[in-house]
């Protein structure tokens, strides 16, 4: 099923409550909803400096007095991904401000929540309780909060998506985070090889996707019970192979203008090959600060081994042009790290 294209039908301005504001998802879709005349308020542990948006640690402490609704929609887009959490701060980071978030929302209350494409783990769903069914506590977690979130509301919107990537029209992000591990790794050397299944998928979309999206969902009400949507490009993702070759390209086309000597490609390794010859050897005779980012590598490989498509409800366009641009605003956005040049390996 493809995505519907173009704006969302025009709606009354609804009063929306959106968590995580100030994240890359989060703020695009803060942005998307208020271009569409809704009146958005915006909460994040911080906070920010402009009108009707709020500090507040969900799940800690108590909402501020201006949060407390009544909410025409709230849009939970706040999340910690980092994979290496203990199950409990995993729980604290991911379900506790998702309990809090739905003390918010009332009985009419439009509930989208949005999670990960990832949250169904290794079993393929979100049934178990067992962190030793996903490859993390990131999706361990996430599962948990989707299981909340069917047990105390009769009526949400769930939305998963893979890995995000910056606007589509310049690869802006309001944070680069997560998945641009990858072009700071590959300009200062941080691993030496690629490890990944040669036939493994990389799905990706555009925070622009993601907040269209949710603004259709917005402006179409709320679903009669629970509405899972699927975004992503399914089993037209790049492979993976081809996904690091746009992002060598796009790092390397930067470089060039900036007379930066240019990357040379990566060797690539299966996971098996790695965790069986490479990985003993490296644990052996590498220093700490090299063994720190072997290691640090390694909660990648779960996600450059996914062979099969994620069974996508929503198509987007085709990501391969934001990826290239996504990469290449980083580089505008973190220069010294994109002129690095990589220092070969040697035990």
């Amino acid at each position: 099923m493809t995505a519907p294209a173009g704006p969302a039908a025009s709606v009354e301005s609804a009063r929306v409550l959106v968590t995580g504001a100030t994240g890359a998802v989060g703020s695009a879709v803060v942005g998307r909803l208020e271009a569409a005349g809704h009146e958005v308020y915006g909460v994040s542990r911080r906070g920010a400096p402009r009108p009707r948006q709020f500090a507040w640690h969900a799940g800690r402490e108590e909402p501020p007095p201006a949060l407390r609704g009544p909410w025409s929609a709230v849009v939970h887009c706040a999340a910690d991904t980092r994979w290496n959490l203990p199950a409990e701060q995993a729980e604290e980071a991911n379900v506790a401000p998702l309990r809090a978030v739905l003390a918010l929302a009332g009985p009419g209350t439009h509930l989208v929540h949005l999670s990960s494409s990832y949250v169904t783990g290794l079993a393929g769903d979100i049934a178990s309780h067992s962190p030793d069914a996903y490859r993390n506590s990131y999706e361990w977690s996430k599962a948990a909060a989707e299981r909340l979130l069917h047990t105390e509301r009769e009526s949400a919107d769930i939305v998963r998506f893979p890995i995000v990537v910056g606007a589509r029209a310049d690869g802006a992000l309001d944070r680069y985070s997560g998945f641009f591990w990858l072009p700071s790794s590959m300009c200062s050397g941080a691993v030496p090889a690629l490890v990944a299944e040669e036939k493994a998928l990389l799905d990706i979309v555009s925070t622009d996707d993601v907040a269209e999206h949710v603004d259709r969902l917005i402006a179409g009400g709320p679903p009669a019970g629970h509405r899972l949507t699927v975004l992503g490009r399914g089993d037209l993702a790049q492979r993976v192979d081809e996904a690091f070759d746009t992002v060598l390209d796009a790092l390397n086309d930067w470089r060039a203008e900036h007379g930066v000597p240019l990357l040379e490609r990566l060797p690539y390794v299966t996971p098996q090959q790695w965790n069986r010859f490479y990985l003993p050897f490296a644990e052996q005779y590498l220093d700490r600060a090299q063994l720190l980012r072997v290691t640090a590598f390694r909660a990648y490989q779960g996600y450059l081994s996914v062979t099969e498509p994620f069974d996508i409800t929503g198509r987007v366009a085709d990501t391969r042009p934001v990826l290239f641009r996504s990469i290449r605003r980083w580089a505008e956005t973190h220069e010294t790290s994109a002129r690095r040049v990589p220092r070969p390996w040697k035990a």
